[in-house]
């Protein structure tokens, strides 16, 4: 009777470890669909407000607040499909930091960035 107590007291423990987990992982997923939704709006001005262009969203890469905070928002220019752009926006700031995609666009920035020479 004493070894079905502890089985019992096992398996209920287990059962609510999963859930935790679970839950959890619901939680972290709602968190970045919220950092995501956020940020779309965000680096579709900055694209507007420096690249004087349209970017339309496609997806994202998700680099968590353990690595750092930052969302890569990828999509590409309207007209121009076929060539991907990618936003780094950092999700804690509220601000684009950087943009990647093809020479042309992104030497077409207004006002040019000052870079440091390496």
């Amino acid at each position: 009777m004493k070894k079905k107590k502890i089985w019992i007291t096992v398996l209920v423990l287990l059962s609510i470890l999963v859930g935790v987990f679970y839950y959890m992982q619901y939680a972290s997923n709602v968190q970045k669909e919220e950092n995501v939704r956020t940020g779309i709006p965000i680096g579709k001005e900055y694209i507007k407000k420096y690249y004087r262009a349209d970017f339309i969203f496609k997806s994202y890469d998700y680099i968590g607040s353990y690595v750092n905070n930052t969302v890569h928002l990828i999509g590409y220019i309207k007209g121009h499909e076929d060539q991907s752009i990618s936003i780094a926006y950092d999700f804690k700031k509220k601000e684009v930091l950087s943009v990647t995609g093809p020479d042309w666009f992104i030497d077409s920035r207004y006002p040019k960035k000052n870079v440091p020479p390496y």
